[in-house]
């Protein structure tokens, strides 16, 4: 048997990227930042999302690392906060998370079941594939809504694919990687027509221009800019009209959506840093801590101590 290399040998043991994936994110650092925190670097993995829940626990603070995520729930439910979209995810939802977007999740039921994947260009580029198998998607974008509800019909061909990606990870063929690579290839189109499908990419191109600039502004400008009146401005569109294609497009409001991402750097500064509430509310511009850990408590039903305490 020929000697694995390195890598190899990291992409195929499953225990160990879930063990160095738990440490990362328990570990106390200014930014849970995955690219810099994650020791053993990889291109692609895929796992069973109950194996996942085994290693983590029920709750994964917020994060973001360079990779494209696919996941499929075929069972149980869990609470995400991804960029400005807040959802809960139930049998048969299909999630679509670009690279580098603020990432968190909780209260994951102990009967979840599903799949994820994980995956950079640089898989692609190795196995011979060109980069436009991903730079041309719009599921990849952050202007999309991130998750569907698949009908069983739709769940089960996406769960074909995972399969087969499974079966031929864990085989010791030749040229598996570039197997594995279309099956990828083959699940991101086949998730690009469901989105589109349901989001109507085609009609609404025109609105999802607007919102892949309101969230580009929402992350440059959520600390100090909170009102829709802001952002309606900058876009040059009545903040009514700005609810409304936001609502249309995440079913949330514009304030709910400016709001989930501050939230997000809430969660970032209570897990990854030392400083107190105090400190925290005043360094994300609320002037009365009070009233700070009103608005986190009305949005996690906890307290900042105790979402704090959680992780400890």
């Amino acid at each position: 048997m020929p000697k694995l290399t390195l890598m190899a040998y990291f992409m195929n043991n499953d225990e160990l990227l879930l063990n160095e994936f738990k440490k990362a994110i328990r570990r106390k650092a200014h930014v849970i930042d995955l690219d810099d925190t994650f020791t053993h670097k990889f291109d692609f993995v895929v796992h069973r999302f109950e194996e996942v829940l085994k290693t983590t626990g029920p709750s994964i603070p917020p994060n973001r690392w360079s990779y494209y995520r696919i996941d499929l729930f075929k069972a149980g439910s869990g609470e995400f906060i991804t960029g400005i979209h807040k959802f809960k995810t139930q049998k048969n939802t299909l999630l679509v998370i670009p690279s580098r977007i603020v990432t968190s999740s909780k209260n994951w039921a102990p009967d979840t079941t599903g799949y994820v994947v994980l995956f950079n260009i640089d898989f692609f580029l190795q196995n011979n594939f060109s980069h436009k198998y991903i730079e041309g998607k719009r599921i990849l974008h952050s202007s999309i809504r991130p998750y569907i509800d698949l009908t069983d019909k739709q769940a089960a061909e996406i769960t074909v694919i995972f399969e087969k990606i499974l079966k031929e990870k864990a085989s010791t063929h030749k040229h598996k990687d570039e197997l594995i690579a279309l099956k990828i290839i083959e699940l991101i189109i086949v998730c690009e027509r469901f989105f589109s499908e349901e989001q109507f990419f085609e009609d609404n191109a025109p609105s999802i221009d607007i919102i892949k600039k309101f969230v580009d502004l929402v992350e440059i400008n959520f600390i100090h800019e909170r009102s829709v009146a802001f952002y309606a401005t900058q876009l040059n569109v009545h903040p009514n009209y700005l609810n409304l294609l936001v609502k249309k497009h995440t079913q949330l409001t514009a304030k709910e959506s400016i709001q989930n991402r501050l939230l997000l750097e809430i969660k970032y500064l209570l897990h990854s840093t030392n400083l107190t509430i105090k400190e925290i509310a005043h360094q994300l511009g609320f002037t009365d801590p009070n009233y700070f850990t009103v608005f986190f408590k009305r949005c996690e039903k906890m307290s900042p101590i105790q979402y704090r305490s959680s992780f400890v």
